[in-house]
């Protein structure tokens, strides 16, 4: 195992297309992807922390930036088919974690166990962290179908309102702020 295998596997991420059962004018890959859910993570939790709440913003990004990383593996696994069952769900979460657990140990001695924990409770909605990673990670998938609808792709109309309504029932005031300040 070594370093060198990590960088193989994370470096795949950039031609690993997105929404890939959908027809689309721009392909988005899961790295361009992981970057805007890092920024509008971070700029909801300082949103939230500007309210009052306590929110480990380390913790929350480091979480953001890796939770999408077994995708080097398994591609982009079509939402619709991944949540058709919730055994099918969670057969998919059990092999995403052995993946990720696999593409890990090629970290230095002492890292994988830290990031296979930070991956595992990613979206843990019982924390703040969780639920802003969680609304992060829809509000990226929002953005991109949005930007694909304006350039006059009608495939993702189903889309960005199955994304609106989970959003707007998230217990998140800096979700509901930045939909205000989309016009939604």
């Amino acid at each position: 195992m070594s370093f060198k295998d990590f960088i193989n596997h994370e470096r795949k991420l950039d031609k690993v297309i997105r929404f890939s059962a959908k027809g689309r004018i721009k392909d988005q890959t899961v790295a361009e992807h992981l970057f805007h859910a890092s920024l509008y993570a971070m700029i909801m939790a300082d949103l939230e922390k500007q309210m009052g709440n306590d929110v480990d913003v380390e913790r929350l990004l480091r979480a953001t930036l890796i939770h999408d990383l077994e995708e080097s593996v398994t591609g982009d696994i079509i939402f619709d088919f991944k949540h058709s069952d919730e055994r099918v769900a969670q057969d998919i979460k059990d092999l995403g974690q052995k993946f990720f657990q696999d593409i890990v140990a090629h970290l230095p001695e002492g890292l994988s166990k830290n990031y296979t924990e930070l991956w595992t409770n990613a979206k843990d909605e019982n924390k703040i962290e969780g639920r802003i990673m969680h609304a992060a990670d829809r509000f990226e998938a929002l953005a991109y179908a949005m930007e694909e609808r304006e350039m006059g792709n009608k495939n993702f109309d189903v889309i960005i309102e199955k994304l609106l309504a989970e959003l707007k029932g998230m217990r998140l005031k800096s979700i509901n702020m930045l939909l205000a300040g989309m016009g939604l």
